[in-house]
């Protein structure tokens, strides 16, 4: 009993280590990694190079470890703990209310089904129990009514299963480079935000910024209605939903409501809170901020000249302080992706993507598709390609890592300022929008697939016309995208928004049933695409405003001193035309006195 309790308590809770299965695991994992850190050491190599190693290394220890386990599948989903999903009698249904205990099973009353016994109790990302020999699930309540276990019956092999808990904790320790180095990055993201924003509002003689905006934010939101129009024709020619037979599932409601209408988006956008506002996760809220005291500041600045540019001085030295910061996270940067790549592996039933791989693979071919076009507009543009992407994929291997467009945004700014050569005036402002609207990946290609998965899964979708289908589903998805982006659990929030709004959301348990499943694997390609979307925009912008620093590798400097000549001429003779229109005006004006006393 007291040795029970030691591994209980101790090994099992509080160490994470009570198998020897998991106790080698982790002896082997953080040995290579301390052997590749060692390599990385003694040999010097380009950043890339070691990023790629170390994403090399962690698919390959994931995958040794899935095969060990035996790619377990399963009809099993769930997200962040919050709801769980089961197939039950060949319907789906919510079970997040269900918990599981040990049963004596006497005094319980059976739902449906056979009285039987559970034997195992596993518990990985979800509800689930391993009986023998069972094909079919069961719920049960207790003699209260209360709802206390579910059995389910999906072939699993209990030989397997049974020693799965050493994966858990497995995970545990693997995982702890990785919280590491997203906690690191997180922890300077808002005060990057907040400086970056402040220096170009508050600096003296800068005009424009709203315009910059909203060509940013226009690019964005026609990313978003590109790729879902891709996707989801491809989607739709390749009927990727054949089969799901989603009217014959119990509608499971409309899931969670993190959708909002339009006007409370827009309030939401308002700080009402200084402090609160500076420790959540929001950026827009923080964007505004930040520019309502730098617009102000160049209003005190009129009186107080002196102690505003002691300020400015303050934030560019902070702004030194957190990039210092941001390189010293970025040093364990190609540790943090080995351990991110295996427990992205590793934490996820692969055995059950077997079904809906079709799906995952039409969701990446977006994806690619995305990258294809947004490359050839940048061509198209005069951009030079390949310097782009020269620069570019440094946020994109870390948005696939960290699967978080917030924890990818300072490498952003700094490879869209140092390396691109970029105006802060532009990348202060486009960076941070487009971690928190109009997503090409988040937004659009993922309502793009579940649009088209629905279509083509269920005979009642199926009856309305495929074109109003699609212009419903574009606007939908167009307008969401202002509200959805940012929020954790992506593949939650994007069915919920945009079921809800193209007036499905009853379908809302079957068609995130397939996609709670693929969200983990999903999430690597649809954050790389989206973090590359910021840069893209970013890109366009400067080259519309024609502002770029001196050295980029983007544009020629003849052809870039040619544009910016251009621009200013055009801009002269505007202010040239514009000066004459009060002299013509006055001279209409004294012709039409002359014409009233001819005619008189």
């Amino acid at each position: 009993m007291l040795l029970s309790s030691f591994k209980e308590t101790f090994l099992q809770n509080f160490l994470s280590i009570s198998t020897w299965q998991s106790l080698l695991a982790i002896v082997l994992f953080f040995g290579l990694m301390g052997g590749f850190w060692y390599g990385l050491k003694q040999i010097k190599i380009k950043f890339v190079y070691r990023i790629l190693i170390g994403m090399s290394i962690g698919l390959i220890f994931g995958i040794v470890i899935q095969a060990i386990i035996g790619f377990p599948g399963g009809s099993w989903f769930s997200h962040d703990g919050k709801s769980a999903w089961a197939l039950v009698d060949g319907n789906w249904l919510d079970i997040s209310e269900y918990y599981i205990k040990k049963p004596n099973l006497e005094g319980m009353k059976e739902i449906k089904g056979d009285y039987v016994q559970i034997k195992t109790i596993i518990g990985i990302e979800g509800y689930e129990a391993v009986i023998n020999g069972l094909t079919k699930i069961s719920l049960f309540k207790d003699a209260k009514g209360e709802n206390v276990a579910f059995i389910s019956a999906i072939s699993f092999s209990p030989e397997i299963k049974s020693g799965i808990d050493w994966i858990i904790e497995f995970n545990t320790w693997a995982s702890m480079l990785r919280q590491i180095f997203i906690n690191g990055i997180l922890l300077i993201t808002i005060p990057v935000v907040f400086i970056a924003i402040f220096r170009v509002v508050a600096k003296p003689g800068n005009k424009g910024l709203g315009r910059i905006s909203g060509k940013a934010i226009a690019i964005l939101l026609i990313n978003v209605a590109i790729a879902f129009t891709i996707t989801f024709w491809i989607g739709y020619a390749l009927k990727i939903g054949k089969g799901l037979n989603f009217d014959q599932q119990i509608p499971g409601g409309s899931g969670r409501t993190d959708s909002k209408a339009l006007p409370e988006i827009i309030w939401g956008y308002i700080p009402s809170n200084f402090v609160a506002t500076l420790s959540a996760t929001a950026i827009i809220p923080v964007i505004v901020l930040a520019a309502l005291i730098g617009y102000a500041t160049t209003f005190v600045r009129k009186k107080h000249a002196e102690s505003m540019d002691n300020l400015m001085n303050f934030m560019d030295r902070a702004w030194d302080i957190v990039m210092s910061i941001l390189m010293t996270f970025m040093k364990i940067m190609p540790l943090a992706v080995m351990a991110m790549l295996t427990t992205s592996i590793t934490t996820r039933a692969i055995g059950a993507l077997a079904s809906i791989g079709l799906i995952l693979a039409v969701g990446y071919l977006g994806l690619i598709i995305m990258l294809g076009f947004m490359t050839l507009i940048l061509f198209l543009s005069g951009i030079n390609v390949k310097a782009w992407w020269k620069n570019a994929w440094k946020p994109l291997i870390q948005g696939f890592s960290t699967q978080s467009s917030n924890a990818t945004l300072p490498v952003t700014i700094d490879t869209l300022t140092n390396e691109m050569k970029i105006k802060e005036k532009v990348t202060s402002i486009v960076a941070p929008l487009s971690t928190s609207l109009g997503l090409v990946a988040c937004a659009g290609v993922q309502a793009g697939l579940i649009t088209s998965v629905l279509y083509t899964g269920s005979a009642t979708v199926a009856e309305m016309n495929i074109f109003a289908f699609f212009i419903l589903g574009l606007f939908t998805t167009i307008v969401a995208s202002i509200g959805i982006a940012g929020v954790p659990g992506t593949a939650t929030v994007v069915t919920s928004a945009v079921l809800n709004g193209i007036g499905f959301g009853t379908y809302f348990a079957p068609v995130y049933a397939i996609f709670g499943a693929i969200d983990g694997l999903f999430d690597m390609g649809r954050t790389a695409t989206n973090v590359t979307g910021g840069v893209f925009a970013a890109t366009l912008v400067a080259k519309d405003e024609l502002l770029f620093d001196e050295g980029t590798e983007l544009i020629s400097e003849k052809k870039l001193k040619t544009l910016i000549e251009n621009k200013n001429i055009k801009e002269e003779s505007k202010k040239a035309k514009q000066a004459d229109k009060p002299e013509k005006q006055k001279n209409k004006v004294e012709k039409q006195k002359v014409q009233k006393k001819t005619k008189k």
